[in-house]
């Protein structure tokens, strides 16, 4: 009997852990999410601009790249791009405005833009820009880890 006992028990901590374990993954799915939006075709001599646009669920919020940020050992929200020979960035991240008392984004259709030109000489074809994106989900309550993910960006210059 107490070996039918101790299945039993044993069966339901299995259960119950397996239940707690996909409630945890179902809770730790990331409230940000981003798209890059960027021309399939461009010229030589063409000024381009990709687009990152974050997507930021209500009560969530993401770091703006600030010092002060930075200083309180905050990960800002960062995005950067690698270019190939022939294709120049033009200035630097376009950035939005910053919520009104912090020093955070939150919401739909957060914007950071970079404007690229594609130089005389650049060899037509396909070029891949590399795209280095970085942030921090955060609401009152929790931060998550860092995401850190990097994405290639390819452009065809005919």
């Amino acid at each position: 009997m107490f070996y039918k006992v101790k299945i039993a028990l044993t069966y339901c901590l299995l259960v119950s852990m397996m239940s707690s374990f996909v409630m945890a993954q179902e809770a730790s799915k990331d409230p940000v999410s981003y798209t890059i939006e960027a021309p399939e075709m461009v010229q030589v001599g063409d000024v381009f601009t990709i687009n990152t646009v974050f997507n930021i669920q209500p009560s969530w919020y993401v770091y703006a790249p600030v010092a002060l940020n930075t200083s309180k050992g905050k990960i800002p929200t960062k995005v950067t791009f690698k270019v190939p020979e022939g294709v120049k960035k033009i200035n630097g991240l376009e950035l939005p405005d910053k919520n009104r008392f912090f020093d955070t984004y939150s919401g739909k259709d957060v914007r950071m833009c970079q404007n690229f030109e594609v130089e005389k000489g650049a060899v037509s074809g396909k070029h891949t820009i590399k795209a280095n994106i970085i942030y921090q989900t955060c609401n009152g309550d929790i931060c998550y880890p860092p995401v850190r993910e990097k994405v290639d960006v390819v452009i065809k210059v005919r």
